[in-house]
């Protein structure tokens, strides 16, 4: 197993420094495409994550290799000097959080309802960052649909199976359902996206217009 590791460390490598020497006789046009390319990455693989809902562990691993490689793999390639490093990082951060985040909330403030649901399981787990109790309560909507909530106001440690409580849920079933009201709208969500894209896209092609420029 470690010499595996060691061979696809290897050509990782390879790979970085072949596009290391590709990459300053391409145009700014590169960088941009370079730039767009990573943020279709994250945002697409955001967007995934939320509509699979409750089957988002079936495709967890794919799409968390696809932002891991373009959050690592886009500085390698452009090797940015430090300020542009770090508003590329600030770009991609941004486009990964926003769209799992906010599009859940967008698509309930535009057709959201507040329903009741019946809570059929409570679970209690460990929160993966501070390691703190977490509870996952399975939720039972009006129309029968089956859902589950985590930790949110109204899975608690104090639910109990068969207690009602109030959710905000989507008729289409577009998205999974939300304990608390949403605060995030379509206009917020896309002019945050929006921005880091372009921004990603300008920082990109101003990187390799500078590398072009300056002799190997």
């Amino acid at each position: 197993m470690r010499d595996a590791w060691k061979r696809a460390g290897g050509a990782v490598a390879r790979a970085v420094r072949s596009t290391q020497r590709w990459t300053p006789r391409r145009s700014r046009l590169t960088g941009a495409l370079l730039g767009l390319g990573a943020a279709l990455v994250l945002v697409g693989s955001g967007l995934a994550g939320v509509v699979l809902g409750h089957d988002w562990e079936l495709a967890k691993l794919p799409l968390i290799v696809a932002s891991v490689v373009v959050i690592l793999g886009l500085p390698l390639i452009l090797v940015p000097p430090e300020k542009q490093l770090l508003v590329i990082l600030s770009c991609l951060i941004v486009l990964l959080i926003s769209m799992p985040a906010g599009f859940r909330d967008a698509v309930l403030s535009l057709r959201g309802e507040r329903t009741p649901a019946t809570v059929t399981e409570v679970t209690r787990g460990r929160k993966p960052n501070t390691g703190g109790d977490e509870y996952t309560c399975g939720i039972r909507l009006p129309d029968g649909r089956g859902r589950s909530l985590t930790g949110t106001k109204v899975c608690t440690a104090y639910t109990r199976v068969g207690d009602r409580i109030h959710v905000y849920a989507d008729p289409h079933d577009l998205v999974p359902p939300k304990g608390t009201a949403p605060v995030i709208t379509f206009p917020v969500l896309g002019t945050v996206v929006g921005a880091a894209t372009l921004l990603l896209v300008v920082a990109a092609s101003r990187t390799m217009g500078r590398r072009r420029r300056t002799p190997g």
